[in-house]
């Protein structure tokens, strides 16, 4: 039996109530609670209402606001005058009341305890995933730390650094941002409306928040892309492009042999599977730093007690790959993976959710492209035209839901001594993972990429 979400049973059954105040929620740090309400054990409830302990030790089964005449009916709560509709379903274990929410990945309800704030502003927030900072410049909305600080919860669990709230609003015109070796969780009691962007793209070499960084080896990769080896000062290998729904673009070849920028692997998993982690970087060019993979795109969870709405951005793009100098263009960042999960979800048609992969660096100079914010359509390599010989050389295109990632293009010319050179681009980065998990979700008209994994939550 999951413990700790007893502060939103009385708020979703109270929900019903069109007339009363909310109850459930936890007072003010002064005590304070909405008129009509007063605090009893840490939660604003009604005046001689039966309240149970408020240590966060009970089960979520217990109905803070049910009579004990009170039965389901289908979806109804009856019995006790007026019956109420439960938005999710009704249980009567324990007490005849609306279901809750159970999150994924660890989250549990203590967290949203003292959390009071309404997360909502015009600037440009940076939340560090790391020390639970929140801030513009010198401007800090939170300070550094674990607990509650200004309203707002901050914890590290399984690799997430969670920011807990009663809600999050971005605005139109704002844009969230992370940093950080953990991904980035915000949790809220009520409601997520994001009209602004939230993004948690990655860095040229650098991943996201939660994502892998550029890749120098040309042995081992996994989801990574391998590096292209250096040959010599006309022949290098790009790097491949980092894995996610499918392989990475494989980076081009010199002619000296077979190429060993091999793309990431696949990596599937559902961003509801603990850990949740971003995407995955690409390959070095030619073995080299200054032309690095592109760092894979980070990871992001929002998680609603009530409802999400996006009717702007929440992105995780890869980032492109480099090529500052001649010897094989980076490998394009795998995107990252971002997870939606509350009762009701909503992407409206002027909304966007993608994880894209970003673009490889040509075999010489002509950096990658990081994956598009706000389409599903593929970002093109970075091009080179090659001298003396001709034509014009890219590295791969980023992956989106339309199309996979393709491979770095090959650059062969005149040394200017006698001997062909050839060098090769780097292989695009494959697209990320999106997951929505909820009893109803509505995307109509709105940008998806890739195509999300539809799953069902649990409730209690």
């Amino acid at each position: 039996m999951m413990r700790g979400l007893v502060v939103v049973v009385g708020l979703v059954v109270a929900g019903c109530y069109s007339a009363q105040p909310a109850t459930g929620l936890p007072c003010a740090e002064n005590g304070a609670c909405p008129d009509g309400l007063e605090c009893r054990t840490g939660r604003c409830e009604k005046p001689g209402s039966d309240v149970i302990d408020g240590s966060f030790d009970v089960p979520v089964d217990v109905a803070i606001d049910a009579c004990a005449s009170a039965t389901c009916s289908g979806n109804d709560i009856v019995g006790c005058g007026e019956s109420v509709t439960c938005q999710t379903a009704c249980s009567s274990i324990g007490g005849a009341h609306c279901m809750v929410l159970v999150p994924s990945n660890g989250l549990s309800g203590t967290l949203l305890q003292g959390a009071t704030a309404d997360v909502t502003s015009n600037q440009d927030w940076t939340f560090d995933t790391d020390v639970g900072q929140i801030k513009k410049g010198n401007i800090f909305l939170r300070n550094p730390g674990t607990g509650v600080i200004s309203g707002i919860r901050f914890q590290v669990i399984d690799g997430m650094g969670v920011f807990s709230a009663r809600s999050f609003t971005i605005t139109a015109g704002s844009v969230f941002g992370a940093v950080g070796s953990n991904t980035l969780a915000l949790y809220a009691t009520t409601t997520i409306q994001i009209s602004g962007e939230l993004s948690v793209s990655a860095s040229s070499d650098a991943g996201g928040p939660g994502g892998s960084s550029s890749n120098l080896s040309t042995i081992t990769g996994g989801c990574r892309g391998r590096a292209g080896r250096n040959l010599g000062a006309t022949y290098a290998e790009g790097g491949g492009g980092g894995g996610g729904v499918t392989a990475g673009g494989i980076g081009g070849p010199s002619n000296n042999g077979p190429g060993t920028g091999l793309g990431g692997t696949v990596c599937t998993s559902a961003p509801s599977t603990i850990p949740l982690r971003g995407g995955n970087a690409g390959g070095a060019g030619g073995q080299s730093s200054s032309n690095w993979g592109g760092g894979g795109g980070g990871g992001v969870a929002l998680v609603a007690m009530e409802s999400i709405t996006v009717s702007g951005v929440v992105t995780a793009p890869g980032a492109g790959g480099a090529s500052n100098q001649d010897n094989g263009g980076g490998g394009g960042g795998g995107g990252g993976a971002i997870f939606l999960e509350a009762p009701t979800v909503t992407v409206t048609a002027a909304g966007a959710v993608t994880a894209n992969g970003g673009s490889g660096a040509a075999p010489s100079i002509g950096d990658g492209l990081p994956g598009s914010r706000t389409s599903s359509n593929p970002v093109l390599g970075g091009a080179y035209a090659c001298p003396i010989v001709g034509g014009t050389a890219r590295g791969g295109s980023g992956g989106t839901r339309l199309a996979p990632p393709t491979s770095g293009g090959n650059c062969t010319y005149d040394d200017g001594l006698g001997t062909a050179g050839s060098r090769g681009g780097g292989g695009g980065g494959a697209v990320g993972k999106i997951e929505m998990k909820a009893l109803m979700s509505t995307t109509t008209g709105a940008v998806l990429s890739p195509t999300p994994l539809q799953t069902t939550p649990m409730f209690e």
